[in-house]
């Protein structure tokens, strides 16, 4: 066999590390690969042997001192070789002094623990119908995201991220399959959310804001109208977030565990009822 080459990912490469993501069963919405490149064009590897990718990587700054690791998927015919830990340790070599997250599910928690990634929080994922959910109340100020000015949605969405990803949210709250939504209070901004198609339903994430009823209004705003299930990922130390979606009828359905390598990012957990992605963080 070819020795493994280390090359970086165009969008085509990420197109199909998406395509092999939906393969395994991750349901990502079916047009991320745009918005996943466009949050940073420069953190997306692959292992490749002779013309085929064998392995895919992402590792895609948030902020210049932490990036989120995703995508790590090796194809079935090359497992256990040994192939996707190359990939693995030379990509995170070169992310020496950056902090480094990622969502692990709950069998893969002890081999990252094995490189130096701790665990901060458990994630859950809640989901139910679309037409089990009552309609929003149409007397709350929500409004399409792209109807308020883009950089204040920016402003908005960084405080509840790493940093400030105008690149990524230009293609995220706007497009084939994808809803985003503002609550205003007074002009400013008080909730952001948004939604995307997947294969079988829809994911909603990011839901940004402080309120609990905001975020409910958030949520059955964009689910209206919608068939199939809808999912939405939360940070479980987030009890106002735990307590709104199971009085939605909204049931568990997959868990995950945030660890990261590196000093933890101080997120304010409270004003996340829906993490944007378990690929970017």
């Amino acid at each position: 066999m070819s020795e493994m080459r280390i090359e970086p990912m165009d969008q085509a490469g990420v197109n199909q590390a998406m395509a092999w993501a939906e393969s395994e069963g991750w349901q990502p919405g079916i047009t991320d690969s745009e918005p996943f490149f466009a949050a940073d064009p420069s953190g997306f590897y692959r292992g490749v042997i002779g013309e085929q990718t064998i392995a895919t990587l992402s590792m895609v700054r948030g902020s210049p001192e932490v990036a989120f690791v995703g995508l790590y998927i090796v194809e079935s015919a090359f497992r256990g070789q040994g192939l996707g830990r190359q990939l693995w340790d030379e990509v995170l070599g070169r992310f020496e002094g950056t902090t480094l997250g990622l969502d692990a599910v709950p069998e893969q928690v002890e081999t990252y623990a094995s490189d130096e990634f701790k665990p901060a929080y458990g994630t859950a994922r809640y989901s139910t119908d679309a037409g089990m959910l009552p309609a929003p109340d149409p007397t709350g100020e929500i409004v399409p995201g792209t109807a308020v000015e883009f950089d204040a949605v920016v402003g908005f969405d960084a405080r509840h991220f790493f940093g400030p990803r105008a690149g990524f949210l230009r293609e995220w709250i706007s497009g084939e399959g994808r809803e985003s939504v503002v609550a205003l209070e007074d002009g400013h901004i008080a909730g952001f959310a948004a939604s995307r198609q997947t294969t079988i339903g829809h994911r909603i994430g990011p839901v940004f804001t402080a309120s609990q009823d905001v975020a409910s209004q958030l949520i059955l705003t964009l689910s209206a109208g919608l068939e199939g299930p809808v999912a939405i990922d939360i940070p479980q130390p987030n009890s106002a977030a735990l307590q709104l979606v199971e009085s939605l009828g909204m049931t568990r359905s997959f868990e995950t565990t945030r660890m990261y390598r590196g000093p933890e990012p101080d997120l304010p957990l409270e004003e996340i009822f829906g993490i944007t992605t378990l690929e970017l963080g």
